[in-house]
């Protein structure tokens, strides 16, 4: 498996969001151990041999930060790769035991914290330096009840849709804002370039049909307050004049238009990025850290991806992505009764995020996620995914325990299988018996 698809593996994860909770997952938590929050106080230890639970998907930035810390703190980083391809299954199957690392890379959202049983298992990381640099981020990404369990590197994944400029151009088409301007997109496309699939869509991979109709809750979810009110039960995500179930009427309408390639039922999310690069597709909804992969596409030409792709947010009332944190350079402190190497578990997070931080950006080519260092040189695409990301909302199903079900159940309603409602209600009842699992 390439580097790319691994990574579209977890940041599928991401845009599932598939956080299972359960109640075993807390089985092997038991109690408290180690100190619940950070102490930098006395000198960092070294020769310590650290245990880091961390993705097969991380990049050779990240793989370079590894070894820079250890040749800068005297300690040594033991890896356990945790699959991409069963990322959270792993991780939850191990923790479920009672088997615990001493770095943690994981999800940054507060269902993933929950079914870890963060409050009771991880330290709390709110007094270090890295919190003030992050801002707002601190407080979404590693964060449960305001509490900061994670040091988050990763720039957040931004969610949108991605367009063939020349195709655009030839259609004399502008970029979409709205889901209704991606139909008006779409019917214009079918008569102007009638050999362009609109929209391609990827059901055979499974996660991709939920990005559409995460694009069209953006507007519907400022500052996570749709997601706050179903957690609360105030509102479900079945309710018929509800967002949820609009922005899935919205994506089979698409569907019914003719607005999907031909096989989307089948076709694979290798595939998609490749047809809007090539202009055999129009549009396609991904992440942002599907950059890398266009790049690939054009043999490392960049400022061919730059005059040949461009990035909009797409939302059901305006022009608006959304995000999920990375669970690519997110690191946690599972609390340890082996106090030496519970501070040099607190050493790695402050040095990566402080020391060995500016380079790491710098090597990733990537936005940087904290205050005082200078982004690198980058290309127009990237910078046009930054922009995107300063007015987005976090995705719905970040902080809504149980909306792991969405993932299946869009590749079902892509296939004609089930109604907007029915998919609503199935996601429903997921939501209502992991939330009851959790009390």
């Amino acid at each position: 498996m390439s580097s790319d698809r691994r990574r579209g593996v977890v940041t599928a994860a991401a845009a599932a969001l598939c956080l299972t909770v359960a109640a075993g997952c807390s089985s092997g938590s038991g109690g408290a151990q180690g100190s619940t929050t950070a102490d930098l106080s006395g000198p960092a230890p070294t020769g310590v041999t650290l245990t880091l639970w961390h993705n097969t998907a991380d990049g050779k930035a990240l793989l370079n930060l590894y070894k820079a810390y250890e040749k800068a703190s005297g300690n040594k980083i033991e890896f356990f790769d945790v699959p991409a391809d069963s990322f959270e299954n792993t991780v939850q199957a191990k923790w479920a035991t009672g088997a615990r690392p001493d770095v943690l890379e994981y999800h940054g959202v507060s269902s993933a914290i929950r079914t870890l049983n963060g409050a009771n298992t991880l330290v709390d990381l709110s007094s270090m330096p890295f919190v003030a640099k992050e801002g707002a981020l601190a407080k979404v990404s590693g964060n449960l009840d305001g509490k900061t369990y994670a040091v988050t590197l990763g720039f957040p994944q931004v969610f949108g849709v991605y367009y063939n400029k020349t195709v655009f151009t030839k259609a004399g088409v502008k970029p979409p804002q709205t889901f209704a301007d991606l139909k008006t997109v779409c019917q214009t496309l079918k008569t102007q370039a009638p050999g362009v699939a609109p929209i391609f869509e990827a059901g055979g991979s499974g996660w991709p049909p939920q990005i559409l109709p995460g694009n069209y809750m953006a507007s519907a979810n400022e500052n996570d307050a749709y997601a706050q009110s179903v957690v609360e039960g105030k509102a479900k995500v079945n309710d018929p004049g509800g967002p949820f179930v609009a922005a899935l009427t919205a994506y089979d309408d698409l569907r019914k238009s003719g607005c999907f390639n031909s096989d989307a039922n089948t076709a694979k999310y290798e595939d998609s990025l490749k047809a809007v690069y090539e202009g055999r597709a129009a549009m396609v909804a991904q992440h942002s850290d599907n950059v890398a992969t266009f790049n690939t596409n054009a043999g490392g030409d960049t400022k061919k991806v730059d005059e040949t792709i461009g990035f909009a947010g797409v939302s059901g009332g305006g022009s608006k992505a959304w995000f999920a944190p990375s669970p690519l350079g997110t690191y946690y402190v599972p609390r340890n009764q082996d106090t030496t190497k519970q501070r040099a578990a607190l050493d790695f997070v402050n040095w990566i995020s402080t020391t060995g931080y500016p380079d790491y950006v710098k090597q990733s080519q990537a936005l940087p996620t904290m205050s005082g260092v200078t982004a690198p040189e980058l290309q127009g695409l990237t910078l046009e995914i930054g922009k995107a990301y300063e007015s987005s909302t976090l995705g719905i199903g970040s902080n809504i325990p149980g909306f792991n079900a969405f993932g299946s159940l869009a590749a079902q309603l892509l296939a004609g299988q089930l109604t907007p409602q029915e998919a609503a209600d199935k996601v429903q009842l997921s939501v209502q018996q992991a939330i009851a699992a959790g009390k």
